[in-house]
């Protein structure tokens, strides 16, 4: 999967953090997280746009988050049933219940930032329960800008940082060190990237090239 990420950044970057953010909001297991913050990385070095990764990661995000509502709301209590089957999913449920049984509407801003492994089921049951859709958009929206800024502009800031930020983790701030961890993939992927990079430039340099120029010497001009 990895090779297939590679290839597909320099041509299809944006969308691949699109559809990346998007299905992850579904509860699809993908690292949106590590290929947000890999996008400010990119920015960093200028293979890609740091608005326009922001804007991809932001607008995959908000339609992530609608498509679960809607499915949820048509679906209703049913689904959330049908979740509660498996029992990683049922632990993850219970404690998305709990975070809107005490926070209410903060709740969903909540799981959008801090405690974003909650997003995807907070979207599924808001929906469900029939949480009102504007109240549950404005929170969503708020939210997923700020996750989308602070992931983006960690790679951006900090990728070539790590140390200073591991030293920022050992403070006790928790949810940072999610962000360094997602930062050394970012790293990692990049450096990846870049030898990827370095031997397809390495492969098209060793084919052979044949002048225009050149005849074969065995058969003379015509005259």
């Amino acid at each position: 999967m990895t090779d297939t990420i590679l290839a597909l950044i320099p041509s299809y970057g944006l969308w691949v953090i699109f559809f990346t953010v998007e299905l992850a909001c579904l509860a699809i297991p993908l690292p949106a997280s590590m290929l947000v913050v890999a996008s400010g990385s990119f920015a960093a070095s200028g293979d890609i746009d740091l608005y326009s990764a922001m804007a991809a990661a932001l607008v995959g995000y908000l339609i992530g988050d609608q498509t679960a509502f809607r499915a949820a709301r048509l679906a209703g209590v049913p689904l959330i049933e049908h979740f509660r089957a498996s029992a990683r999913t049922r632990r993850l449920i219970a404690r998305t219940e709990s975070l809107l049984e005490k926070r209410g509407i903060l709740a969903i801003l909540l799981s959008r930032t801090i405690l974003s492994p909650l997003g995807p089921w907070m979207s599924y049951l808001c929906g469900a329960i029939g949480v009102k859709w504007h109240a549950f958009t404005l929170a969503s929206l708020a939210g997923a800008t700020l996750w989308v800024a602070a992931y983006c502009l960690m790679g951006y800031y900090f990728a070539d940082r790590i140390y200073e930020l591991a030293t920022l983790t050992s403070n006790g701030i928790g949810f940072l060190l999610a962000f360094a961890t997602a930062i050394m993939a970012a790293l990692w992927l990049r450096s990846s990237w870049r030898r990827y990079s370095l031997q397809q430039t390495d492969d098209a340099e060793a084919l052979p090239v044949h002048s225009s120029q050149e005849r074969p010497k065995d058969h003379a001009d015509p005259v």
